[in-house]
Formats: structure tokens, sequence, C-alpha cells
């Protein structure tokens, strides 16, 4: 099938086309009730291959990279066959954030940023005093304060350079219920589902590999693959022969990369202490981190104070992390299906 016919139009499209395909190749099937009464779920397809070795694929953390997400997903289950009885087994977690994906935002039902949600523990939470000194621009309360983006970016970039407005910006903050990238006062249910899940169906294997697939972050079209710092140099290397191109750490503050603090793949890390565990994030870049901050604050201004513009906002989030570019569509699910394919084929003879 073309790699286009493999992006929904929605969410119920997304979530209907990957549930059938599951079926159809005879994949284990669950649901995880995010809310039922608006229809929203986590679903994961399992294959059960080797009792040692699993492999995991995640999409939709942020809600509206679901689209690409699920196409790489549903992309993988139409062509994928087990090559061997030493084949690992695998893992699909489809749209971890059903409300973003439905109503095209980042963030869930309460404004939280669930790559910002899984923290160790919620009792003494981080703090950003460079992102609260920013608020005011990020945030803003009226169309006054919401003009002149441009300008605004400008004078802070010359000011402070790219590298640490993004770490600011994007690493996460903890005060503002309403503002960009909050990560939650306490784990929200989406975390809390995926959590118990992981421990109820997936917690005897020796081996875990996982992809968390993301877009925006890189250029445009271009997949890149991130390790966060609590992995060792072991890792690395593993990481790069597997995906036969440089990784980039998360430690190296770059305009590239940066550090974020409750991220799914620490979760993960933590659920899977005992294990040989890790897990990198791929990122399909898309229009860059500046136009991306523009269209995220315009989208989160307009959902908390002026109801009447979320349409056309709401759709510039989508064009953001899902481009309405058919080049780089295609190339978004070759290098999500090529990236996973690479991950099995690699753990097919433990």
């Amino acid at each position: 099938m073309d790699k286009m016919a493999y992006y929904p139009v929605n969410y119920h499209v997304a979530r209907t086309q990957f549930r059938a395909l599951a079926v159809s190749k005879k994949w284990e099937l669950h649901s995880l009730a995010v809310d039922e009464s608006d229809g929203l779920y986590i679903d994961v397809a399992l294959w059960r291959g080797s009792s040692e070795s699993l492999m995991i694929h995640s999409s939709g953390v942020h809600g509206v990279e679901a689209f690409p997400g699920s196409a790489v997903q549903c992309a993988f289950l139409s062509s994928w066959e087990p090559g061997s009885a030493n084949s690992p087994s695998i893992a699909l977690i489809h749209c971890i954030n059903p409300f973003g994906m439905r109503y095209l935002r980042r963030w869930n039902a309460q404004n939280i940023d669930l790559n910002r949600n899984f923290l160790p523990s919620f009792d003494n939470l981080p703090t950003n005093p460079f992102y609260d000194r920013l608020s005011s621009f990020l945030n803003p309360q009226s169309r006054n304060q919401l003009s002149y983006f441009t300008l605004k970016a400008v004078v802070l970039l010359m000011k402070h350079g790219l590298a640490s407005l993004q770490q600011a910006v994007a690493q996460g903050q903890y005060n503002n219920p309403v503002g960009l990238f909050f990560g939650g006062k306490q784990p929200v249910i989406e975390n809390s589902l995926l959590r118990h899940f992981l421990q109820q169906y997936l917690s005897e294997y020796k081996i875990i590999r996982g992809i968390d697939f993301h877009t925006g972050l890189g250029k445009f079209n271009q997949s890149s693959f991130y390790l966060e710092a609590l992995f060792g140099q072991e890792t690395h290397q593993q990481a790069e022969s597997i995906f036969n191109q440089p990784v980039i750490r998360t430690d190296a503050q770059t305009k590239h990369s940066y550090q974020m603090q409750g991220s799914l793949v620490a979760g993960l890390r933590a659920q899977y202490a005992e294990q040989d565990f890790w897990m990198v994030t791929q990122e399909v870049g898309t229009v860059g981190p500046v136009e991306i901050l523009r269209v995220l604050r315009k989208e989160n201004f307009n959902f908390h104070y002026q109801s009447e513009d979320q349409a056309g906002a709401r759709l510039a989030v989508k064009d953001a992390f899902c481009p309405d570019n058919n080049i780089w569509r295609k190339q978004a699910v070759q290098s999500g299906v090529q990236a996973l394919t690479q991950l099995v084929k690699t753990h097919s003879s433990h």
C-alpha cells in the first residue's frame, strides 16, 4: 500500500485502522480507556515472539504527532512478517495522548505535556526559573501580549541564543497549569494506565529496547535519533550501530537538542530498572523551533482565552508537526518503519 494511505484524517480513523491491521495480522490487541465517554483509548498491539527480548515502539505522546506516528505503526503492521522463531516480541503503543490527537493539541485534556509527566516523584517538583522569567512572552493572556511574536523572539534570541532559550522553554515546567510544556503536579491517567499495563503484561522480558517516535525537532524531513543522558557510552555505541547513523546525546545542549524532565523514556527506564533496557527518541524534523513555538504559543492562547479562534490555530499546530507535504509524509513513514525494522532485526538472534 502507498505510504500516504496510512495517514489518518482524524483520531478515530487512525484507531480503527490500527486495530483492524493488528487483528488481520493476528497480533494481540489491548485497549486502555483514557476517556470512554469521548471514545479515547491508548491501544497496544503485541506480537508474542521471543520470551527473552521485547521491542517497544510508542507514538503520539504529543497528541498531534500521532498522525505520522500512527502511519508508521500501521505501515509496519502491514508489511512486517516474523522472520523466525527467534524474532523478538514487539509492542506497538498507539497514540499515548488520544485527546491531543483528536483535538489537534500537543497536550492532554488537562493541558499537560505527557513527555514531562513521567517524573520519579511529584513530592518536590523541579523548578525552571528561566522559563518563569519568559512566561509573559510564552503564555500571553491578551491579544496585545500575543502580538509582535517575531520581534520579541528576535530580541530574546539575540540576548540569550537559541540553545539556551530552547532548553529553558522545552525542558518542562511545573508552576503554570495553563502554560506551555506544563508537566503536571501528579501522574495523569495516561501515565498510570501505561505503567500498569507494562507491569501486568510486559514485565517478564530480560532485554528491552525501544523507539519513541516524534516529529518537530531537527532539520525538515530529516530523521534523527536522540539518547538521554541516563544511558551510558556503551548504549550510545549500540544505538549508533543499529541505526547506522550518529545518535545525538541530549546532555550536550545545542540548538539540535535539549534535556527534559519527566520524559516517557525516563519513566520506562525506571519501570524496567532491573532489565537490560534502553530506548531512543526518533524525531523527524519539520518547520524549526521558532515556528513551532509561534504556533504552540498562539494555539495555547486561543485554547484558554479566545475560543472562537481555536480551529485555525489547531490546524496550524497539526501542520507544524505533520506538514501537508507528500515528500515529508512519505519520508517520515519510511524512516520510522526502517528504524523499527532495524531494531527488530538486530535482536532477532537473541
